[in-house]
């Protein structure tokens, strides 16, 4: 297990200032530490900070309008490995190590798990890996 990235509230808090949040959101991509594309997510100053104290991937939910810890109904924890970000200090990317079977809640191990073919049809590249109507309290959700 690779360590995790915590830093201290007070160390985070210098960090946010120099971020550029638009509308109170900055994206997110998140990847594992193969480099394999899990989401993209928003996420606020203090689901950002949650991130950075504890360790784990943090976002805010647009539909929900609120903090959510990813993995907190599937148990699919995040936990942060690296944060970097862009010029533009506009957007972050996470490396996580991605616990259990998968990040999307559609039960894929990504939520890009669908190609583009050249005739316009999506084609499906890789198989579910868990059933969310199990995994999930109250059915799938239909967004993050």
């Amino acid at each position: 297990m690779k360590k995790m990235f915590k830093m201290t509230t007070s160390r985070a808090k210098r960090f946010l200032s120099k971020l550029s949040f638009n509308r109170g959101l900055i994206p997110v991509v998140t990847k594992d530490s193969r480099g394999k594309i899990l989401m993209v997510a928003f996420m606020s100053r203090k689901s950002l900070l949650k991130t950075l104290t504890t360790g784990f991937a943090h976002y805010y939910s647009r539909s929900r309008r609120r903090i959510w810890m990813k993995g907190e109904e599937s148990g699919f924890r995040q936990r942060v490995l690296e944060v970097r970000v862009n010029c533009e200090n506009s957007s972050l990317l996470l490396t996580v190590e991605q616990e259990g079977p998968g990040a999307c809640h559609t039960g894929y191990t990504t939520c890009f798990f669908r190609r583009l073919d050249p005739k316009g049809r999506l084609r499906e590249t890789e198989r579910k890996k868990f059933d969310p109507e199990k995994v999930y309290t109250g059915g799938l959700r239909s967004k993050h």
